[in-house]
């Protein structure tokens, strides 16, 4: 698949707020970062992460993606905008790097400052 198709399927998941099709991009064994939270092994274990996720919060939505590749790598950077349950919005910035594997992600990094998102 074209890289650009790849990145806009996998974040349509999440935008959509959909953990299992999320889950279906990642390998069986793969694993999901979020900031400095611990990472999270194996596909079922990052889907019951990422819904948990999703439910904390009312809508995500990511835009101004870009990204390119090296080796088995897929760089994505873009801005991530937050809408909490009370109706506030927080957008930031944010970097990914996805360690490839048989054309799923292996190995899921997400770089973003949080710390504001449950305040």
């Amino acid at each position: 698949m074209e890289l650009t198709a790849f990145v806009t399927e996998v974040y349509q998941s999440i935008d959509q707020a959909n953990a299992n099709k999320f889950a279906s991009y990642i390998t069986p064994e793969g694993s999901f970062r979020f900031a400095n939270h611990p990472a999270v092994a194996g596909r079922k274990e990052v889907e019951d992460f990422v819904e948990g996720f999703f439910k904390s919060l009312k809508s995500i939505r990511h835009s101004h993606l870009e990204s390119w590749e090296s080796g088995n790598a897929i760089f994505v950077n873009g801005t991530v905008t937050y809408t909490r349950h009370n109706g506030t919005i927080l957008a930031l910035p944010f970097s990914c790097t996805w360690k490839m594997k048989d054309q799923l992600i292996n190995e899921y990094l997400i770089f973003i400052d949080s710390s504001d998102l449950y305040k």
